[in-house]
């Protein structure tokens, strides 16, 4: 039998039926443009788009975006950057007994690490 013969099709809806549920959603028109455009960024369908987001908001966790993972990847490498001379300073610390500006060096840190706070937590609440 064909795979795309009526009676084939019929078979197999009803042999996956236990395993599938089809669910309609209505939307206001403007909230379908909105969620149309944002899915056809992300390279998905509405109904994927629909799958995942709902899914991953029940189990808390957020829709993962091409752009912010790229920007954090960029971020992760210039930490990693900011971590290697901090080690060398360190290193020249010991090799002379003294830190010239240990305060200034620890606030440009705790700087640093609350502007990467904002910027991830802006890019997971508001889309790319």
């Amino acid at each position: 039998m064909p795979s795309n013969s009526p009676e084939y099709q019929r078979k197999y809806r009803q042999k996956h039926a236990a395993r599938r549920k089809e669910v309609s959603v209505g939307l206001p028109i403007e909230l379908h443009r909105e969620f149309s455009a944002y899915a056809r960024k992300q390279g998905m369908s509405l109904a994927a788009l629909m799958r995942e987001s709902t899914d991953l908001q029940i189990r808390g966790s957020q829709l993962k975006s091409g752009d912010v993972a790229s920007e954090l990847r960029e971020l992760r490498f210039l930490i990693a950057n900011i971590a290697n001379n901090v080690n060398q300073m360190a290193r020249h610390s010991n090799r002379v007994k003294e830190l010239t500006d240990e305060n200034a060096l620890f606030g440009r840190l705790r700087e640093l690490d609350e502007l990467v706070t904002k910027f991830v937590d802006s890019r997971l609440t508001s889309p790319p």
